[in-house]
């Protein structure tokens, strides 16, 4: 993989790792579909704009619309199911059960590639996947309501987590046919519009001049700098690959947290950040033999 992807998917990393320290102007009043539904169709549109100058090609709508539902499975289906459960699951178990992401991505490329002997080959990644996974849930330990409610909402975040690994396959192969922008302001317009409309029905939407000004915060910024730099390794990075920023950032966080927080070192922070360097690092540097060829998501 060329450099320049490996320092754009470090700078995502460090980017979301870091997100609890980027500072704010104020705190908002906004609610959180809201303001992603803005950050999507403002990415969108601006992209739409200038992907015109291009022109749009009438023999790839069937590509455009797939790309557009792919990355609604992606992008905004899975931030409507994290808002919708979180008053029954905590952020923390998400982020553990997020971490399982991997896991699907290396099942569906094996399952997807039988016929090029992809599988074998996926398969090899199946353990450090699985590794990373344990090493997270050690350092986040699972807290499930015994709630019926409770259960479902884990039930549902487990499904988000099959979605989003199902749809990163898709999106690398779909998105390669297409010009980069127009991924851009499909996926952008796409969940900006879903985004809002949630917004709309299971929030209070703000459009005091006052509040959505806020969107012009550091933090806004950095989430859009985010969206563009998934979009673009979406594309250019093998999914089994970039799954491993599901890993990457628990553990850069983790890492932060030892130098701002200096926590009590413990056992089992110990073994959970070394199981979670070690699966990380082998989703991202270990080759198996004959380097992933095509994939196709069948």
């Amino acid at each position: 993989m060329r450099s320049v992807r490996w320092i754009g998917f470090a700078v995502l990393c460090v980017l979301a790792a870091s997100s609890w320290v980027i500072p704010q102007n104020s705190p908002s009043v906004l609610p959180l579909l809201e303001v992603q539904g803005i950050l999507f169709f403002l990415i969108g549109l601006i992209a739409l704009l200038i992907s015109l100058r291009g022109g749009w090609r009438r023999q790839k709508v069937s590509e455009y619309w797939r790309v557009a539902v792919g990355s609604l499975g992606f992008f905004g289906a899975p931030l409507v199911v994290a808002e919708y459960a979180g008053g029954s699951v905590p952020s923390l178990t998400r982020s553990a059960l997020f971490a399982l992401a991997p896991v699907v991505v290396v099942i569906v490329v094996a399952a997807g590639d039988m016929a090029t002997g992809e599988e074998r080959r996926a398969r090899r990644f199946l353990v450090p996947a699985l590794i990373g996974a344990g090493g997270l849930l050690l350092l986040l330990p699972l807290e499930i309501s015994g709630s019926l409610r409770g259960r479902l909402m884990v039930g549902l975040v487990g499904a988000a987590v099959v979605l989003v690994g199902v749809t990163s396959v898709w999106l690398y192969r779909l998105l390669g046919e297409i010009r980069w922008v127009e991924g851009i302001a499909l996926a952008g317009l796409m969940n900006g519009l879903f985004l809002l409309v949630c917004s709309a029905f299971l929030e209070a939407m703000v459009w005091r001049w006052t509040d959505l000004r806020l969107v012009g915060s550091i933090s806004f910024l950095v989430d859009g700098i985010e969206v563009l730099l998934i979009l673009w390794l979406l594309r250019g990075m093998k999914p089994v690959r970039f799954s491993a920023r599901y890993l990457v950032i628990p553990l850069l966080t983790v890492l932060e947290s030892f130098v701002v927080e200096r926590p009590e070192v413990t056992a089992r922070i110990v073994c959970g950040t070394v199981l979670l360097a070690a699966g990380a690092s082998a989703l991202l540097f270990w080759k198996a033999r004959d380097e992933e060829a095509v994939l196709s998501l069948r």
